[in-house]
């Protein structure tokens, strides 16, 4: 008798454990047996049972193994007691392990399995389970375990799939409100800004855009919207596409809740975590505006609002007026207030007539919402929360992987961690909206939308009586070429256990408390990133010695956006090549001004100027300190640092003066050092000869030489007058003698 009962104890602990067992995958539909035999059991109408209703499942027999199976048979079974918890029914849809003995519930009916080739499959015939055999009639609102199994002739187990459906009885419940969020994105981008062949290829018919718009349109889906395309669109002017203007006209037309994700998508955790100061925001788009692409575009009715300087993730207010005129390809007329941008550049201002938009104007979207970043799922560490809300950022979408909530049941996806407000978007529910868009046939669709439907109807089932909002959402590699996300939206909302919600819903919704499980980048990825952040600031730090920084900032600061896209992470080998690329070229950036390296240079006497040329390759006007510092005490700098100001494309000579304090050499170091402190550029080492007290001497010598060639020239001239006077004298002398002197007597022949 005592084996009796301890037998009756341990099945009932083995049915209690594969009752409650925690949730493991939420994909497999069917569970395949050591033979590689498998089934299907897709329940019609979104696995939704109203009173009445039959029960219609379509069933499929796969053999993925080496030998034929025989003709054989099929039972379909169904427990009739709902899931309590959304644990419980994950745990029966994803079991650790199945056998033959597994408590499927009660037989509904058993069906006949033609023989399955190896390698093929077989559907059967619809089968239909009469409503009078369920036995739900009188039974409460809830999901209920659907199982079914093959056995082969001697009535073993062949394979086994497990599956749910819902019973609707019209009970009086709170219905559960689901926010899906969709994000519109494009493949990875090198500079940040879309060309006109990208976008033309993008919008067009088959394109990644067009598929995305397509496949959101018609339904309550709130829209990440990657702010690049907006702008990039914008940023062409007249030469935009037609079709990427038709593409942002649809879009703005749409109903749905609209927010910007970061531009160009960019990984901002990841940014963060690899050691950026600040969330990296775009800082500036004027350089990019080709006054010939707005000649003939409809000028602004209204004055632009000055944008301020804080800057914003690159949007507008939801309150902004939009677009002038109906195109939407053009700059709006005003209402930006939060955009990011540096000081105006020529660009930004009218050109011979011609408007041209700003920064502010290329970004502003009539965004639903604002200020709201969305992390890729489980990328999350509780430090990047406190660096979003000391940015630019009010709220963050976190994955429930990325947090520890309180309490057992389901709560509203809004929660706060730290004090910091954040929305949680539902990682089995987001897993199960992502599978059934991706499916690929209607039977595939059929199983995972029951297991959704099932899902929500147990968070309902819960409390009845306690209405939550929830949050679900797309992964950014979205199947945007599959044929189900809008029907599997439409569904979701067409439950009758569920509420269409918006993300503006789920952020107004009753926070619970949660904390953040960090879970950061991969160190390979963080390793790229660090690279970037790297180049990125020694771009910035050596812009701040420009009158215009915006002109070496921008692009910089594009690229870093671009290369930090969520759509480089499965390039590995491009991402690291285009970083490594990036950080070769703010290497150079930084080395636009510089000291021009000469030949070199001697020091002769005591004091002396030491000439140098500072040089400047950017566009706009340099002013920096010149900092000198000697290797030793043999040479002395009179005056440093020296502020020096070099006009673009241009060499400016500067005069140091120093004093010599004794022969040797030295080694000055060059620093250049902005107006703010930063250093700009790589110090450069310069030798010099120095020999201290040779002006001195060298000065004695030319002024004895002097002396000697004075003494000379006068006693030279003192020797030709003295001679002068001597043969004059002589001459006088001569005459006198011979007038004294008798003429001579001539002898006559």
């Amino acid at each position: 008798m005592r084996l009796f009962f301890a037998v009756i104890a341990a099945l009932l602990a083995v049915f209690v454990v594969s009752a409650g067992l925690p949730a493991t995958s939420a994909r497999a539909a069917s569970v395949p047996s050591g033979d590689g035999v498998s089934m299907t059991v897709e329940p019609a109408s979104d696995g939704v049972l109203a009173p009445d209703d039959d029960l219609t499942l379509g069933v499929t027999v796969s053999n993925g193994g080496d030998t034929d199976l025989s003709a054989t048979t099929a039972r379909i079974y169904l427990d009739r007691e709902p899931f309590t918890t959304r644990s419980k029914l994950a745990s029966w849809l994803d079991p650790d392990d199945v056998s033959g003995d597994d408590y499927l519930g009660r037989q509904l009916v058993a069906v006949d399995v033609p023989a399955v080739p190896a390698g093929s499959s077989v559907a059967l015939d619809t089968v239909v389970v009469p409503a009078d055999r369920l036995g739900l009639a009188g039974r409460a609102f809830g999901a209920r375990a659907l199982g079914a199994r093959v056995l082969d002739a001697s009535g073993s187990q062949v394979a086994q799939t497990r599956s749910s459906v819902v019973w609707y009885p019209a009970d009086s419940f709170q219905p559960t409100r689901v926010a899906v969020a969709v994000p519109i994105t494009t493949p990875e981008s090198e500079t940040g800004v879309l060309d006109a062949s990208a976008l033309a290829a993008y919008t067009s018919d088959g394109g990644v855009l067009r598929r995305e718009l397509d496949a959101v349109a018609g339904t309550g889906a709130t829209l990440g919207v990657d702010p690049m395309i907006v702008a990039s669109i914008r940023l062409l002017g007249t030469e935009a596409p037609q079709s990427a203007i038709d593409w942002l006209a649809e879009l703005q037309a749409l109903p749905n809740d609209m927010f910007p994700l970061a531009y160009a998508d960019a990984d901002v955790a990841g940014l963060r975590q690899a050691g950026a100061a600040t969330v990296p925001t775009v800082t500036s788009l004027g350089t990019l505006v080709d006054p010939d692409r707005f000649e003939d575009m409809p000028a602004p009715t209204g004055t632009p609002t000055e944008a301020p300087t804080e800057p914003a993730p690159g949007a507008g207010d939801g309150s902004d007026t939009g677009v002038a005129g109906s195109d939407p390809s053009a700059f709006p007329t005003g209402g930006a207030t939060d955009t990011p941008t540096d000081e105006p550049t020529p660009s930004e201002t009218p050109t011979d007539g011609v408007v041209l938009p700003t920064t502010a104007q290329l970004l502003d979207f009539p965004w639903t919402q604002r200020d709201v970043v969305w992390p890729v799922e489980s990328s999350v560490v509780a430090a990047d929360l406190t660096a979003f809300a000391a940015g630019p950022y009010t709220s963050t979408i976190l994955s429930s992987g990325n947090v520890d909530l309180d309490g057992d049941s389901t709560e509203n996806s809004a929660v706060t961690v730290g004090g910091v407000p954040a929305v949680v978007s539902d990682d089995p529910l987001s897993t199960l909206v992502t599978q059934a868009a991706e499916a690929t046939t209607l039977a595939e669709w059929q199983a995972t939308m029951a297991r959704l439907s099932a899902t929500v109807a147990t968070v309902a089932y819960e409390r009845p009586s306690d209405a939550r909002t929830l949050l679900t959402s797309l992964e950014r590699e979205w199947p945007s070429t599959g044929q189900f996300l809008t029907r599997t939206l439409q569904a979701l909302n067409g439950l009758p256990w569920v509420s269409g919600a918006t993300l503006t819903d789920a952020l107004a919704s009753t926070p619970s408390t949660a904390t953040v499980v960090d879970r950061p980048e991969s160190d390979a990825r963080l390793e790229r990133l660090r690279d970037l952040v790297g180049a990125d600031e020694r771009v910035v730090d050596f812009s701040t010695a420009l009158d215009q920084p915006q002109l070496v900032t921008e692009s910089a600061r594009l690229r870093t956006m671009a290369l930090a896209s969520h759509a480089w992470r499965d390039n590995v080998d491009g991402f690291p090549a285009e970083v490594a690329s990036a950080v070769a070229d703010a290497t150079a950036t930084s080395g636009l001004v510089a000291v021009v390296q000469g030949s070199p240079i001697s020091i002769l006497g005591d004091r002396s100027a030491l000439p140098l040329y500072l040089e400047n390759k950017t566009d706009s006007v340099a002013t920096v300190l010149l900092n000198l510092t000697p290797s030793n005490s043999i040479l002395s700098i009179e005056r440093s640092p020296i502020e020096v100001t070099i006009q673009p494309q241009s060499q400016t000579r500067v005069s140091v003066p120093v004093q010599s304090v004794a022969n040797g050499t030295v080694s000055v170091q060059l620093q250049l050092v902005s107006l703010s402190g930063v250093a700009i550029a790589t110090p450069v080492d310069i030798p010099l000869s120095v020999q201290a007290g040779w002006e001195t001497a060298i000065t004695w010598i030319f002024g004895v030489a002097f002396a000697a060639l004075f003494v000379g020239g006068l006693y030279r001239t003192f020797r030709k007058r003295r001679r002068a006077r001597d043969e004059a004298r002589s001459s006088r002398s001569g005459s006198s003698s011979d007038a004294a002197t008798p003429p001579p007597v001539q002898e006559s022949m």
